[in-house]
């Protein structure tokens, strides 16, 4: 996936290779990728970007900076694995950096207790709404993907320019991951002045392709009937 492409160099970009420090200063990174080769960001996929990047460290000015990168990799199962193997390890000794989780529910958890205890987490994923609130649960969150509603100030500045009004948001809700729930739901909130309607379906409720033909017509009956009544009521 792009997004860990971006998050490798940033991760390049975090010691000053100026500093003259000789003092030698170990920084534990704990890494949550899910073993399971079904998702894009996957530890088959993405480690071998983060050894680069350790590797480039280490030769290209990680002895002058004063700083020696340690990596340990945890999987993540996109549920609940980065959030148990973050408390176990941490009580021995708490990592200095956090890169990951990638998946909202799984990374809202690690953020928290991450955010509580003044861990500075990366992550390519955690780009749902909830996420923007720094102040408190997600202060030392760092996003390095565009959040959902950044895509969301884009449909709105599209439908500025078109002069539309309305849209019907037809998604999949798996119950359990809901990525595309999270996408839309930048969507949905920051669209207020427009006629939004979500329409979820999910392996349970098949989308019904009639039904959204009758949600489209109905739509655009009541706009008709609601313009002729206050041209009447007008009048």
């Amino acid at each position: 996936m792009l997004y860990f492409s971006a998050l490798c160099v940033y991760f390049l970009m975090v010691p000053n290779p100026v500093m003259t420090n000789t003092i030698t200063e170990d920084i534990d990174v704990l890494v949550f990728l899910p073993q399971n080769n079904s998702y894009l960001f996957s530890y088959t996929r993405v480690s071998p970007a983060i050894r680069y990047a350790q590797q480039r460290l280490k030769t290209d000015g990680g002895q002058s900076s004063g700083f020696r990168f340690n990596i340990q990799f945890e999987n993540s199962d996109c549920v609940y694995d980065a959030l148990f193997k973050l408390v176990d390890r941490s009580c021995g000794r708490k990592p200095d950096l956090i890169l990951g989780p990638v998946c909202e529910y799984e990374a809202a958890a690690v953020v928290r207790l991450a955010s509580h205890w003044n861990i500075p987490v990366i992550t390519a994923g955690a780009l749902a709404t909830g996420f923007s609130n720094k102040n408190t649960e997600f202060s030392h969150l760092t996003r390095i993907a565009p959040s959902y509603v950044k895509m969301a100030e884009t449909f709105t500045a599209m439908f500025e320019h078109f002069a539309w009004k309305k849209a019907l948001l037809v998604y999949e809700d798996d119950k359990e991951e809901r990525n595309c729930y999270f996408t839309l739901e930048g969507v949905y909130h920051l669209m207020a002045d427009f006629t939004i309607k979500p329409y979820p379906f999910s392996k349970e409720d098949p989308l019904d392709t009639d039904d959204i033909l009758q949600n489209i017509a109905d739509t655009e009956g009541n706009a008709v009937s609601n313009s002729r009544l206050h041209q009447i009521k007008f009048i």
